[in-house]
Formats: structure tokens, C-alpha cells, sequence
């Protein structure tokens, strides 16, 4: 990783329009904050819209499902030194996996081909629909279940990471017997974008005259 680069990356830059043509991923803080020792920080776990858990690390929530941005990949070919390159989204990939065998030990990759007509078969399926081609997944709790999820095409500049936060059911067994309606994991950096701008204009201070 370019240490001068990241160390120029800050949440106005990772988030910032010209990050999704760009690419971009979370700024140091909010890579440190996503791999702590002690787990995952409790807002993400009880989330209920979008938002920022912290300044460096925004939250999307989609029903049940809570997603957490880590990476996104862009269009390195214009030849920005802001962007990010597949290295690095691979290297936080991996510490990222780390972090997981620590809070829950080994992870199991899910099976995104199978065809089951159960929880863990409905979530696969709408990850297939968000363009997933990975994920990694743990037992987290008794009743919370984390996914690293990998979509789109590195060779494409589509490539993307994020956690997910999900019902246990989703991804281990016991399984919810019947499928589950309604999921929906799609989101993209644009997203994330518009949520930074949101919460930057509320968190302005508003012209009193």
C-alpha cells in the first residue's frame, strides 16, 4: 500500500463524488475500526437505517441485512493516485479474515451455486442477484451471522468489499426450513457517496439569520 496515498485518505476523499469513478476504500480509522480485536462495534449490530458508525465507516441497512462498505474497486485507467488499487482491496480482504478467525474462529466460504429452499439458500440467491462472486461467513453470535462478501470483476473495475451483518440463519445452520422473502444485499458506492453528503450537510451548522 502507498502510505503517502493513505495517509492522505480521508473521509472527504474516500467518500467524495470522485470516488466512485475513482475507487476508494475506508481510511485507515475505519479500517482499524473494522478489525479490532474486541469485534464489531455494537452500533453495527443494532443499526436500524442508514448512517455513519463513526466518521470512517458507513452503514447500510437493508432490512435484516446490514451492510458494511469496506472497498471499491473504480476505473484505475485514467491513472488518479487517490484511488485504490486491487492489492490493497485484497490486503484489507485478508486482514479482514483475520479479524473474523479471531472474533469466531475459521470461516466457511458459502456455496453461492447451490440451489437450497431455505434461509441460507434465499441469501445466497440474492447475493448472486448483487453481483456477489465470494463470501466468507461466520458464526458470529447465537443469533448474528457476518459475511465478507466480494463482488463484480477486478479485471472489470467492479470489484467490491463489504461486510455484512445477518439473521445466524442466513449462513449456518440451524437454518430457517421455509426460504426467506425479500432480501436484498444490492447497494453500490454511489450509495455510500450520497449518505457522506447527507450526513455532512446535517452535521453543518445551519445559518441562524
Amino acid at each position: 500500500m502507498d502510505i503517502a496515498r493513505d495517509l492522505r485518505r480521508n473521509a472527504a476523499v474516500a467518500f467524495g463524488p470522485a470516488s466512485a469513478r475513482e475507487g476508494s476504500i475506508l481510511p485507515f480509522e475505519g479500517r482499524s475500526l473494522m478489525r479490532r480485536a474486541e469485534g464489531l462495534p455494537q452500533a453495527a449490530l443494532d443499526a436500524t437505517e442508514d448512517g455513519l458508525l463513526a466518521p470512517d465507516n458507513p452503514i447500510l441497512v437493508r432490512g435484516l441485512a446490514k451492510i458494511l462498505p469496506l472497498a471499491w474497486q473504480g476505473d484505475q485507467r485514467g491513472g488518479s493516485d487517490s484511488g485504490v488499487a486491487p492489492e490493497e482491496i485484497a490486503a484489507f480482504a485478508s486482514q479482514m479474515q483475520a479479524a473474523g478467525l479471531q472474533w469466531a474462529g475459521n470461516w466457511r466460504v458459502l456455496d453461492l451455486g447451490e440451489r437450497r429452499d431455505d434461509s441460507i439458500g434465499s441469501y445466497a440467491a440474492a447475493l448472486r442477484t448483487a453481483g456477489a462472486t465470494r463470501t466468507d461467513c461466520w458464526t458470529y453470535s447465537e443469533t448474528i451471522g457476518v459475511s465478507l462478501v466480494w463482488a463484480g470483476a477486478s479485471d472489470a473495475g467492479t470489484e467490491s468489499l463489504a461486510l455484512h451483518v445477518v439473521p445466524v440463519s442466513w449462513v449456518s445452520e440451524p437454518r430457517v426450513k421455509k426460504p426467506v422473502r425479500g432480501i436484498d444485499v444490492r447497494w453500490s458506492w454511489s450509495d455510500v457517496i450520497a449518505l457522506h453528503a447527507a450526513q455532512t450537510c446535517r452535521s453543518e451548522p445551519q445559518d441562524a439569520t
